[in-house]
């Protein structure tokens, strides 16, 4: 088994670990390879960073209900659902929020698994820096997810407010039911921050395999059931090489590599599979000069 291999293994390991033990420190699920030791430190600080923002987010829906009543005690859950809905959401400060902290552990994260990919690839051509084409992808997929999640809170909220009204609750009902809201919880904290380290992995290998002037080809491998029946497209996919710049073709839609954001949901979430890299063992062998030179032409055309 290849360092990248045993690398990409670790990775899913720690992932599978984190998902199976979620009443521990993510801390203390420490992946077994060398050069990975801080990864969970970024991934428990993201989760703590989201927990709060979806804590404070619950906050302020439940201090303007109790505002409401407050000022006037016959307000209707009407009012109420019309005044969220037209202008509360749109003063909703977490995607821009949520999009911040994002941006940071992606970077994070991605230039450090970068580190350590591209050294079990080829000791010579050391990582440096992020192209300006991942760190374009980091900024538009992190608005992406922000956008998502909450409009996932929104819609959930309004549901609330429109079967209150439905069924004659009072506001002080609806006010407990929002305490339990799922998209408030702490396990969507923590399966966000999972599900985005599984995403930098997938960036950090399309970064690495990139940049490494020896990676000619990218390689799907299926990695087996998860929590979920194994997905027929996924396991038809196993084995198959794509060029390097090359997009795979998963059960119709393309993609760079698995999980690719681009992908929906069905064919995204939960995903365990790995991409590894096909080497060219005639350009691993020439100088390191030779190929830095490679590698420099290679990111003069990714930050272009």
């Amino acid at each position: 088994m290849s360092k990248v291999e045993q690398l990409l293994r670790s990775i899913n390991a720690f992932i599978q670990k984190a998902e199976e033990k979620d009443d521990e420190k993510l801390t203390d699920v420490v992946p077994d390879f060398p050069g990975l030791e801080s990864i969970p430190d970024f991934v428990e600080e993201y989760e703590k960073e989201i927990a709060k923002l979806l804590r404070d987010q619950r906050k302020m829906f439940i201090d303007e209900l109790a505002g409401f009543v407050s000022k006037d005690d016959t307000t209707t859950l009407e009012v109420i659902l019309s005044y969220f809905t037209n202008n509360l959401f749109a003063n909703d400060e977490f995607i821009e929020k949520m999009g911040e902290e994002t941006v940071e552990f992606l970077q994070m994260t991605i230039e450090e698994l970068s580190k350590v990919m591209m050294k079990s690839i080829d000791k010579d051509v050391a990582f440096e820096t992020l192209s300006q084409r991942t760190i374009a992808w980091i900024e538009q997929w992190s608005k992406e997810l922000s956008d998502l999640m909450q409009l996932n809170t929104h819609a959930a909220v309004e549901q609330l407010l429109k079967d209150g009204i439905e069924n004659g609750e009072s506001i002080q009902q609806i006010e407990l039911k929002l305490k339990e809201l799922p998209q408030f919880d702490r396990s969507r904290a923590r399966t966000t921050a999972i599900t985005e380290v599984l995403t930098a992995s997938s960036r950090a290998q399309w970064e690495s395999y990139n940049q490494s002037p020896a990676v000619t080809g990218k390689q799907w491998k299926h990695s087996g059931a998860h929590k979920i029946k194994p997905r027929e497209a996924h396991i038809d996919l196993d084995g198959t090489v794509v060029g390097v710049n090359e997009r795979f073709d998963v059960n119709g839609y393309e993609a760079d590599y698995p999980r690719d954001p681009s992908l929906p949901a069905g064919e995204r979430v939960n995903c365990h599979c790995v991409m590894g890299p096909v080497v060219d063992e005639e350009i691993l062998g020439l100088s390191k000069e030779e190929k830095e030179e490679i590698r420099r032409q290679v990111l003069e055309e990714m930050n272009s």
